[in-house]
């Protein structure tokens, strides 16, 4: 699969940013001290703190090994929670970044960022690159990857912490795609004393997928997308098409997105068989308020946490216009909203 770059895996990136438009490099970004940086926009540019103590780990899945960072808190005693963070969808990597120019939508560092301040909070945790990243990448065949490849990941990942004798518990936390394959992960049998959803979709994809990009076509392209949609999830030509939808009907990813769509969160939800932590920002344009209370409505014992301010990312959001909320995607020193990490220590200590 070398032919096949991190751009053809776009299909596999609903959640990104949403714009079915490219974004112009603005060439500079803002720290958080709001201090504007040259040069800086795809640059990652944030260090592990000294409180935590960082190694490689791997996890193996199959005939793949994926790689990872087991993240711990560098003054500890005895065995501690540890936290499986399973990323979003698209080349996401296990810090939360993309890879080439979609660096340019996605360089939040939100994985990593989570994991220093769970250690903070005497919680480890493990997060990893996608099968689709590096190395890996030239393993994996693209056209018959399925969402059902990613859960096994994810499972992999549970099984080989729970041998793990230095931890207490493990927890699985999965990220707006992530949120979906750690729910799955559980109900198909991966150890685990709970699951966080952290932007979760309560609806099917494809429905989420169309409210996202309806926003930005004319009724005429819409009906076009509807049409052609249609075509490639029954594997026929999808004809015409607006052009900057092209991408999500890539031929290589239609098994992907054929598994993805039998996929429905409320009925998967009220399946499940251990506490579940839902986690969602009132200001996230891709994933709505909507979808965590239709989650929490399917799963009654779910709790549900609601962050008026935040974004997607969990970013600080004022605005809900997708322009405005760029930079909250591609700075990764902006901070994320401080209500996140001790909505889920909080939940995860009164685990039994």
């Amino acid at each position: 699969m070398k032919s096949l770059c991190s751009l053809s895996l776009v299909s596999l990136a609903v959640f990104s940013l949403g714009s079915i438009f490219p974004v112009p490099a603005s060439g500079q970004t803002t720290t958080a001290q709001g201090k504007s940086v040259k040069g800086a926009a795809t640059r990652i540019d944030t260090v592990a703190p000294k409180t935590v103590l960082e190694t490689p780990f791997e996890i193996q899945s199959g005939t793949l090994t994926l790689p990872g960072t087991l993240t711990l808190p560098a003054r500890r005693t005895g065995k501690i929670p540890v936290a499986l963070i399973v990323a979003g969808s698209g080349p996401t990597d296990r810090n939360g970044n993309s890879a080439g120019l979609l660096r340019l939508q996605n360089n939040s560092n939100l994985y990593a960022i989570l994991a220093w301040q769970l250690a903070n909070a005497g919680i480890a945790s493990v997060r990893y690159d996608k099968r689709v990243i590096g190395d890996n990448l030239q393993k994996v065949s693209i056209p018959s990857t399925t969402i059902d490849d990613f859960v096994a990941d994810a499972m992999a990942g549970a099984r080989t912490l729970v041998a793990d004798k230095r931890f207490s518990k493990v927890i699985l936390i999965g990220h707006s795609e992530g949120a979906e394959l750690v729910l799955q992960a559980v109900n198909r049998g991966a150890p685990a004393a709970g699951i966080v959803m952290m932007s979760g979709a309560g609806r099917p994809i494809m429905t989420v997928l169309r409210e996202q990009i309806s926003g930005q076509l004319p009724p005429a392209e819409l009906a076009k997308w509807d049409s052609a949609s249609a075509r490639y999830l029954r594997g026929e030509p999808t004809g015409d098409v607006h052009p900057g939808l092209q991408s999500l009907l890539q031929p290589a990813n239609r098994k992907f997105m054929q598994s993805w769509v039998k996929y429905d969160p409320p009925a998967e939800i009220a399946k499940v068989k251990v506490p579940v932590l839902i986690v969602q920002g009132g200001r996230d344009i891709q994933i709505s308020e909507s979808d965590a209370r239709a989650l929490k409505a399917a799963q009654p014992a779910a709790k549900l946490v609601l962050i008026p301010s935040a974004n997607h990312v969990f970013r600080l959001a004022t605005s809900d216009d997708r322009m405005t909320q760029i930079k909250l995607y591609t700075d990764p020193t902006i901070p994320i909203v401080p209500e996140l990490v001790p909505a889920i220590a909080e939940w995860v200590k009164k685990l039994p």
